[in-house]
């Protein structure tokens, strides 16, 4: 078993090394500007690509108990519109007990898997490359400071950035832009379709 996981993970690795090396080619003109709006910039496109793979992956799995779960839910809900209330909590308890709960359980676990694959991934393998590429040695090599940020409140406290937190308040910054612009193209869009 050993073997084969160790089969098995060797393109793995080998992908992940030439995605490290491709992202770095890519953005290296961006760092005249400071690490800081490289890693901005990072943030940014991670959250356009994970809204956008959000947007367009969906299982055929996932449609299915989707279906499945709505289909028992109201089943569920006309059982509770029965005159008679104590029966109608009945059947509900029924219903509950036998399909309703199974079809939400799959219908949570699949939507979970599928956020797992959407946003929690490609956010965790960017947060790995900027720790691995952003490290305070790499910095102060490349750019003469340690930090990505250090400012101080007073003369006795200095405060330093690090690459992990600048893109952690980056990507929150990056996903409020998002929905701002969203709304913005949406609304110019909505003028244009109306005139």
């Amino acid at each position: 078993m050993d073997d084969f996981l160790d089969r098995a993970w060797e393109p793995i690795e080998a992908f992940l090394n030439y995605a490290v090396v491709f992202i770095d080619t890519l953005f290296s003109p961006l760092e005249i500007f400071g690490p800081a709006v490289v890693i901005f910039f990072l943030a940014f496109l991670v959250v356009i690509i994970t809204r956008t793979i959000a947007r367009f992956y969906v299982t055929k799995r996932y449609i299915r108990l989707e279906k499945q779960f709505k289909h028992w839910q109201g089943v569920r809900e006309e059982a509770m519109k029965h005159p008679d209330r104590e029966k109608g909590k009945a059947l509900a308890k029924n219903i509950d007990q036998a399909q309703l709960n199974r079809a939400y359980y799959d219908y949570f676990f699949e939507g979970l898997l599928k956020h797992f694959i959407v946003n929690v991934l490609p956010i965790l393998l960017m947060v790995s490359y900027i720790t691995k590429v952003y490290t305070p040695q790499t910095l102060l090599k490349r750019f003469g400071e340690e930090w990505v940020f250090s400012f101080s409140f007073g003369s006795s406290s200095q405060t330093n950035v690090s690459s992990l937190l600048w893109f952690v308040i980056c990507l929150i910054l990056s996903y409020i832009l998002f929905v701002v612009l969203k709304r913005v193209f949406k609304k110019r869009y909505a003028k244009k379709n109306s005139v």
